[in-house]
């Protein structure tokens, strides 16, 4: 079995914690789950739906047309018109009227009860799902009587149109990328997370400043956004790890201490979760468009690593990997999200592992070089307050000890140092077996080159279509060899991507990979299954 539901209302009401709480129940049930989630950037009011496909085989994306549409104020009745479907099941609220929909109590929102008690209970008997599989979920709510007696007022009030039985055991937990990402950075040793408040990337702080004497980190939210930067940088000097979270306006205000990180050679991770731009734009929908952007971003010449994963399972294990590598080869290292990715529901496994890796460190006697030239380009690191030496850190060139140069000759050695530093960095990237992902048809001579969270959909459609799927898990330094071999002979090769300018094809034909069709998406929303299956039926 597999369906397509919606569910919308105000924002306030609990919509997001519906779709929740649904997804965990059919997760309990031993079937695969995604959910879509979409808002408008309000506090209260406006129009927010989540849209949840389940199936007993992997589902990684949505559809735009529902089975179900749960419409729990007028609004969301006709918001959701185009949505529907010949044979599409309407729930909606008691005082509405749409002709032959079903009418269900939902209750308004007050202290400490939710519309999402009443949806929970009506949608799961719509389903025929036993009323006991949500109580779990109810009763971890405030005020739990209430919140049962509204669930349960819901639920009778429905007659069973569906047979969902359960599909075996389950297969994982419903999590979001950006829950991902936080769990990533704590395995990875970090120490500080430095961050302002800054949608998509916002829910990374809230999580870990929830948890963070559970996980024994600070969490700081400075003035804006240079002062994190600037803050990180500081903390990394003194010897933590630090990590930054922001989207695009936010970093385009890092980037002059972008290029401090790549002179100072300090290990820095930062979390770039892409929103719809330029400027504010849309800040609570996603895009692809900060690629070329971060991929170059600050001035000078520095040895930098981006990566962009597209599950959460990915989101976890490079970010943890990117502490490591910031550390190891004391460079910065980008995460590059978006808000499809971060804000997602998710059946992901993630098995959680503390790795954390020492790095290079000084252990000599004397003066110490901060910029000691050696043969992998990688210098020892020392901290402030090591007994008898002193730890420059400097925006200037500068020679082994850190002291300001201007000689052509050792301003030449120090960029050649950190050239062969990128060169032993790009090595390693290139080596690691997961720097591109295959999936589809691996065997077809149509594929589809894509990167970030528009994986999931390119890999449900080219089961469909029977395309193969091949994605670069690292920007930069770009696997750009592994990338040709995935492609090899390929009859039609498709670029897939949302940014309107075509960004991730420019990445491409910059290495000398073209593509027969370049299709994107810039409208904000991620490309839905169906709608991704037309456009390559097109082609």
């Amino acid at each position: 079995m597999e369906k397509t539901i919606i569910i919308g209302g105000k924002a306030g009401a609990g919509i997001k914690e519906a779709g929740r709480m649904l997804a965990g129940v059919l997760a309990n049930l031993g079937y695969h789950v995604f959910g879509y989630v979409d808002y408008p950037s309000l506090i209260r009011g406006g129009h927010n739906f989540v849209t949840l496909r389940f199936s007993e085989e992997p589902v990684n994306s949505v559809d735009r047309k529902a089975d179900i549409i749960v419409a729990t104020d007028g609004r969301s009745i006709r918001a959701h018109e185009e949505d529907a479907k010949e044979g599409t099941v309407w729930l909606i609220n008691e005082k509405e009227q749409k002709e032959g929909a079903v009418k269900v109590p939902f209750k308004e929102v007050a202290p400490g009860f939710f519309k999402s008690s009443s949806v929970l209970g009506a949608v799961l008997k719509l389903l025929g799902i036993p009323l006991e599989e949500g109580l779990p979920f109810i009763l971890s709510l405030p005020q739990r009587e209430k919140n049962e007696r509204i669930y349960r007022e819901a639920y009778n009030s429905v007659d069973s149109m569906f047979e969902v039985k359960r599909a075996g055991e389950r297969k994982g937990e419903i999590v979001t990328g950006n829950e991902s990402v936080a769990l990533g950075a704590v395995d990875g040793g970090l120490d500080f997370y430095i961050a302002y408040p800054m949608t998509p990337a916002s829910p990374v702080l809230h999580y870990l400043a929830k948890r963070k004497s559970e996980f024994g980190i600070k969490v700081v939210h400075p003035e804006n956004e240079i002062g994190v930067i600037n803050m990180a940088v500081g903390v990394a000097y003194a010897g933590k790890r630090s990590m930054v979270g922001t989207s695009g306006g936010g970093f385009a205000l890092m980037t002059e201490t972008l290029s401090l990180i790549g002179m100072s050679e300090t290990p820095i991770v930062i979390y770039e979760a892409q929103r719809a731009g330029p400027s504010t734009g849309v800040p609570t929908y996603t895009a692809q468009a900060d690629l070329l952007f971060v991929t170059f971003a600050g001035h000078g010449d520095f040895p930098r690593v981006v990566v962009a994963p597209g599950t959460p399972e990915e989101a976890y294990l490079l970010m943890r990997d990117s502490l490591n590598i910031a550390w190891r080869y004391q460079v910065p290292v980008l995460i590059l999200g978006d808000k499809h990715l971060g804000e997602s529901y998710f059946l992901a496994d993630i098995k959680r592992e503390k790795v954390v890796e020492e790095p290079k460190l000084w252990k000599g006697n004397g003066e110490y070089r901060r910029y000691e030239i050696t043969e992998d380009g990688i210098s020892p690191l020392a901290f402030p307050g090591q007994e008898g030496i002193v730890v420059k850190g400097t925006s200037y060139e500068h020679d082994e000890r850190g002291i300001t140069v201007e000689d052509a000759k050792l301003v030449k050695r120090m960029q050649d140092k950190r050239l062969k530093k990128g060169e032993t960095l790009r090595e390693y990237i290139l080596s690691r077996e997961d720097a591109v992902v295959v999936g589809g048809n691996e065997s077809s001579k149509k594929v589809i080159v894509t990167w970030g969270s528009t994986w999931g959909t390119a890999l449900d459609v080219a089961k469909e279509l029977g395309f193969k799927v091949v994605r670069p898990l690292f920007l930069e330094p770009f696997p750009a060899d592994k990338l040709r071999e995935e492609i090899g002979t390929a009859e039609l090769v498709v670029s897939l991507e949302c940014s309107a300018s075509g960004q991730f094809e420019r990445l491409l034909n910059m290495h000398g990979i073209k593509s027969h069709r370049n299709i994107r998406k810039y409208d904000g929303r991620p490309f839905f299954r169906d709608e991704l299956a037309e456009m390559l039926g097109e082609v």
